[in-house]
């Protein structure tokens, strides 16, 4: 049964629970050598999901001017989640907006039909991989019990100097500084919280826009086969865009999980 590795991979962990904490390069090389291995590994069991997506609009104080509500049945497809609309504000879809979101999945299906494996496996890694984690410097502050399991707890910030960037997400990302909880046993992210330590300008020059606030906070919940899923995420942006005030939140939360079979 895949529940017995699971549980046995907690072992060694759980033995030393008492005892010194591990350095942050093991904790951090753990993370990577489980993302790759989620990435490389074959399809076991999937999960359908019920994703609720609310997007407010926020004043200066916080509090919410107005919303939308979507509502997505998420399908993983090629071990890749796939979101199809079926609700906005509690309201079903149109016959036409049902067939835009059948030829949306279709499409997302076939491009990964003949996809190269590495190609996948690079984007099933998501976010844990060496180039982001090398941005930042770690640090293990406690061991806590998470759900039940052995959870270690780490800061992060950015490293000292200047850090090259590409892109406008390379730029946010070697500002950001936070909390992170790692699940002891599988290495694998159970908890997030992230916030920008440093405004900074979007677009040519800042022309565009700059953010002064973001926060991200995330909740995943692992499955009795030990997939972990994201179950709540939350963003707050606070910025300018051109001359305009710029203020919103995001709140994703997942419900409903069910095995299904993979989708070929």
């Amino acid at each position: 049964m895949v529940l017995i590795p699971g549980l046995l991979s907690c072992l060694p962990c759980c033995g030393r629970v008492a005892g010194q904490l591990p350095g942050a390069s093991e904790v951090t090389q753990r993370m990577i050598e489980r993302s790759q291995a989620v990435a490389r590994a074959a399809q076991g069991p999937q999960y359908t999901y019920k994703k609720r997506a609310l997007r407010e609009s926020l004043d200066a104080a916080g509090r919410s001017l107005t919303s939308e509500e979507k509502i997505y049945q998420v399908t993983l497809i090629a071990g890749l989640p796939f979101k199809r609309l079926v609700k906005i504000q509690g309201r079903e879809l149109s016959r036409e907006d049902s067939k835009r979101e059948e030829a949306r999945e279709e499409k997302f299906r076939q491009n990964f039909i003949a996809a190269d494996p590495k190609t996948l496996a690079a984007r099933k890694e998501g976010l844990v991989t060496p180039e982001l984690l090398g941005r930042y410097q770690f640090a293990v502050e406690k061991r806590v019990v998470l759900s039940n399991r052995p959870t270690l707890v780490l800061t992060f910030k950015p490293k000292e100097g200047t850090l090259s960037f590409r892109t406008v997400q390379d730029k946010l990302l070697n500002r950001m500084a936070g909390t992170v909880w790692i699940d002891e046993g599988d290495a694998d992210i159970a908890r997030l919280e992230v916030s920008l330590a440093a405004s900074a300008s979007v677009g040519w020059f800042g022309l565009l826009g700059s953010l002064s606030r973001c926060d991200i906070s995330l909740e995943r919940q692992r499955m009795p086969d030990g997939v972990w899923i994201n179950f709540k995420q939350v963003l707050l942006i606070q910025g300018r865009e051109l001359t305009a005030a710029l203020r919103f939140r995001t709140t994703d939360e997942s419900t409903g999980f069910q095995i299904v079979e993979v989708k070929r």
